[in-house]
């Protein structure tokens, strides 16, 4: 046996030593399996080889330095674009063993990457049609998205297939049994009512009562109010009483 075939099987068995680990080093992720390179689209492959060698610019980018829950936040904005849900396929730096079939399960995972994946993670979709990847440079971290999404794709603060993808953080509100996406409303002023609340209009002042008619009878004003012009005849205010029997005993 040639040296190149025996260094290749010690490769092989270190790597499946490794890639039997990843699921227990992966917290928060359940790794379903591993799938090999030809089994993706090439032109979404060659996309890493174009974010490795600076071919094309980043799509975004923070300080390395960041507050770890400032850069998940930002990994995840990026996944979003990339329209990576909870289900994706992800870049394990193993030769024999090259991308896991991974499954979050819950908040662990984003720690988890940082941890043993480190700062050079790359994602493929569930669907293959889209790749995400971040490189860390000496200040910064870079972020990658093939293809490019639009520059107003995403502007609309909220958008309803984040619950699908199962991305943005839902609770329930405290007022509605049905659960809402926190958002960030726009401050609106204590004197503005808000547009969806009807303003009641304002009543007219009351009418004072004529004085009560001499006799018995209820006496039933009916009043027209007068117009701009006193001369004209049909000007004047009309008084009409109205005599309303009284009602049996």
């Amino acid at each position: 046996m040639r040296t190149e075939d025996i260094n290749r099987k010690f490769k092989l068995q270190n790597e499946r030593r490794a890639a039997a680990q990843l699921p227990d080093q992966l917290q928060g992720l359940d790794v379903v399996g591993f799938v090999r390179t030809d089994e993706f689209p090439v032109k979404l492959l060659s996309a890493f080889g174009e974010f490795a060698n600076a071919a094309i610019p980043p799509h975004t980018r923070i300080y390395r330095n960041a507050q770890p829950n400032r850069i998940d936040a930002w990994l995840l904005d990026l996944l979003r674009q990339a329209r990576i849900g909870d289900r994706f396929f992800l870049r394990t730096g193993l030769e024999y063993f090259p991308w896991a079939d991974c499954r979050v399960l819950d908040h662990r995972w984003l720690e988890s990457l940082r941890r043993v994946i480190g700062p050079n993670q790359g994602f493929i979709s569930a669907d293959k049609d889209s790749v995400a990847m971040t490189i860390g440079a000496q200040y910064e971290m870079l972020g990658f998205l093939h293809p490019t999404p639009p520059a107003m794709a995403f502007a609309d603060p909220v958008r309803t297939e984040d619950a699908a993808l199962g991305l943005t953080e839902v609770m329930a509100s405290p007022r509605t049994e049905t659960p809402a996406v926190r958002t960030i409303d726009p401050v609106q002023p204590a004197d503005v009512a808000p547009s969806n609340q009807s303003v009641p209009p304002l009543s007219e002042p009351a009418v004072p009562d004529e004085p009560a008619a001499p006799n018995d009878a209820a006496t039933t004003v009916i009043r027209r109010s007068a117009p701009e012009r006193p001369s004209d005849p049909e000007a004047t205010v009309l008084m009409a009483r109205v005599q309303v029997p009284n009602s049996p005993e």
